[in-house]
């Protein structure tokens, strides 16, 4: 559908192009009813003036947009810290905005692009499929980070980046270390099935460890977090892993697919009595710093964050300046063995 212009508002009011610009500008020189009937048809249509068209001939707007799906889960401290700071050395500013569960990043990266006249976007976190009839309506160069591989033909050409890591083979090799532990029964906590995310891709990866070792999938040792304002938080961790102990289902190792719902997870299995890893191992996903200093230290995947989010701001540059075309790349990651998994105790089979 084509997008509603300051045209179509004047049009549609009868009146003039330069009226409507005086009433989005609050001048006083218009007639109250007049300005109350254009804002009213704005309010209907969803019109969003483009702000910066005003200053077109006189600035050269030079910003990029960080747009952060999750933005309470630490792991994106310090791909947002990398990136600002590379971004002002190439004297950019930088746009942060943080996206709701609920809302959809896309949107909202069309939204800001009209705004601000952004000259690129980086997405972090999100679904890793869309409309591509939405996503080339995005009129300035962007890349996914951390959200998974880009599906198709590799040997088409693409129109935007990705950089990830294969959460589904690094998520199966963590479930298969801990079944190599002597672990059977292991939970999950996740988050996203319902829809093409991340979570979904980790939980497939986890149904990967159980087939290819022969073990049968039990679906009530899959717990999914509650669909809050931010599902990646340790109070979800917490709560999901006591519905998990609190559940008929015996298990003794549970696998969170984010290192902040484990370090709840390890919370409630000790206020459950339990010791971690004695009685139940533990384990994350993601390696945030945190992990390194929560006692006991986490088993975790680490993604090269910091890998990531030098690869992904020096590509887009290079994308806005012409010197390079976009590209897929997968990241590899890292088993990190810490204190929180452990042989499997029998007592808790």
């Amino acid at each position: 559908m084509a997008e509603t212009t300051i045209k179509d508002i004047a049009k549609e009011c009868g009146v003039g192009v330069s009226t409507v610009s005086r009433a989005l500008n609050n001048h006083p020189d218009i007639n109250p009813e007049t300005r109350e009937k254009i804002m009213k048809v704005i309010r209907e249509t969803g019109f969003v003036p483009n702000n910066s068209a005003r200053n077109l001939k006189r600035s050269d707007a030079r910003s990029i947009a960080l747009i952060v799906k999750g933005i309470s889960n630490p792991f994106f401290s310090d791909m947002i810290r990398i990136m600002e700071n590379y971004a002002q050395t190439q004297r950019y500013t930088t746009i942060l905005r943080h996206v709701e569960p609920d809302e959809d990043e896309v949107n909202v990266a069309l939204q800001l692009v009209k705004e601000c006249r952004l000259r690129g976007i980086v997405f972090l976190g999100g679904n890793f499929t869309h409309d591509n009839k939405k996503l080339k309506l995005i009129n300035a160069p962007f890349i996914f980070t951390t959200i998974g591989s880009i599906a198709g033909d590799a040997h088409k050409k693409i129109w935007y980046s990705n950089i990830a890591v294969d959460d589904r083979a690094e998520s199966c090799k963590l479930v298969s270390y801990l079944i190599g532990l002597g672990h059977r029964n292991i939970a999950l906590i996740t988050e996203g099935l319902g829809e093409p995310s991340v979570g979904k891709l980790r939980y497939e990866g986890y149904r990967d460890a159980l087939e290819q070792h022969g073990i049968p999938f039990d679906e009530k040792l899959v717990m999914e977090v509650d669909q809050d304002r931010e599902p990646y938080s340790m109070k979800n961790g917490y709560n999901a892993a006591k519905r998990l102990l609190n559940g008929e289902s015996k298990f003794t190792a549970i696998f969170c697919e984010a290192d902040i719902l484990a370090i709840g997870a390890c919370r409630a299995v000790f206020d459950k009595g339990l010791k971690v890893p004695h009685d139940i191992s533990v384990v994350g996903y993601d390696g945030i710093e945190m992990g390194n200093y929560y006692r006991p230290r986490l088993t975790t995947i680490k993604q090269p964050v910091e890998e990531m989010a030098e690869e992904g701001i020096e590509l887009l540059f290079s994308v806005i300046s012409g010197k390079s075309e976009h590209r897929n790349i997968i990241m590899p990651a890292e088993l990190l063995l810490r204190e929180s998994s452990s042989e499997a105790n029998e007592a808790r089979e």
